[in-house]
């Protein structure tokens, strides 16, 4: 027999912090006909990872444990199933993998063929696997809930984040009036991406600087619900507030005759293409605030666990 094929990866064994989290041999994956396997040039983290690992959202992200975390890839298909027509071996890609299987923290990941999609090609493949949540999210909260035009204004709340800084760039590229709330340090950076206004939100309130009634609001904040539904009145009848993190209040909106959305981030290899020709296109770039290695995962888990990690940070994997 054959000795298995083997790759490194990391795996966490219990939920709880991040010394659970191990760099280890395991057995690459294998591939359903309708999926690929990629080889990992890199990965993302996101602050959903570290609590899925601490076990605090186990009923709503249920997994079997050992589980290999990370939701974004960039990579090179080394493997296709035979029942996928669209990609191709040696084909650099990139995807938003199942949050519910094994991920991207390991040396090769298997995922279905139709979240997949062709790689930018005018930034580097790693920097690529920075795109997929934020950009995907963004996408998804202004055009699928938001209905976002030119010519409308738009409040993006946490407008520095992984997230936020996409949703500036795309609602630019549409055409929008864009207002978002950041910190000050985050200021130059969001004028260099084509922000319209910035609220400090460590110094004003959000509805004290918003004079004009904005077509939508796209709530990426930690404030809580009673907070945001203050802000429902900056809406204009019609206007639409979408949340990723705390819901508005339904019975405000219905009063004021608004929309209410709370989301989470679908995959779609389609839209990740239309977001692969807009960095091509130069329109879109991934903000990435550090880059760290595979074996070096549990240290930034640490990190996040004592509140040190900020926007986003590259996970590389392939040399």
């Amino acid at each position: 027999m054959p000795a298995p094929e083997m790759m490194h990866a990391i795996r966490v064994h219990a939920y709880g912090n991040s010394e659970k989290m191990h760099y280890e041999n395991v057995l690459m994956p294998k591939i359903e006909a309708d999926e690929v396997l990629i080889k990992v040039s890199a990965t993302a983290f996101n602050p959903l990872d570290h609590l899925i690992r601490m076990g605090v959202v186990q009923e709503t992200f249920p997994h079997k444990l050992p589980y290999i975390p990370n939701v974004e890839v960039s990579g090179t298909i080394t493997e296709i199933g035979k029942g996928v027509k669209n990609l191709k071996v040696g084909e650099s890609v990139f995807a938003l993998l199942n949050i519910l299987s094994n991920g991207a923290a390991a040396e090769y990941v298997a995922t279905k063929a139709e979240y997949v999609a062709s790689a930018p090609k005018k930034i580097k493949l790693p920097e690529v696997a920075a795109i997929p949540v934020g950009a995907l999210t963004a996408w998804q909260a202004l055009f699928d809930h938001g209905k976002l035009e030119s010519g409308q204004r738009v409040l993006i709340a946490g407008a520095a984040g992984g997230v936020g800084t996409f949703a500036v760039q795309l609602a630019k590229w549409k055409g929008a009036y864009v207002i978002g709330t950041a910190s000050e340090s985050s200021v130059p950076m969001l004028k260099e991406l084509g922000i319209d206004e910035t609220i400090d939100y460590n110094q004003e309130m959000v509805e004290e600087r918003i004079e004009d009634k904005l077509d939508l609001i796209f709530n990426l904040s930690p404030e809580g619900t009673n907070e945001v539904s203050n802000w429902l009145h900056l809406l204009r009848e019609g206007g639409t507030f979408v949340s990723i993190t705390s819901p508005a209040d339904e019975k405000v909106a219905k009063e004021l005759k608004v929309n209410v959305v709370n989301m989470s981030v679908q995959q779609s290899g389609e839209q990740l293409a239309q977001i692969a020709k807009l960095v091509d296109e130069g329109v879109l770039k991934p903000i990435i605030a550090e880059k760290v290695k595979l074996k070096d995962l549990p240290e930034l888990h640490h990190r996040a666990e004592v509140g040190t990690v900020r926007s986003k940070v590259l996970i590389t994997v392939a040399e």
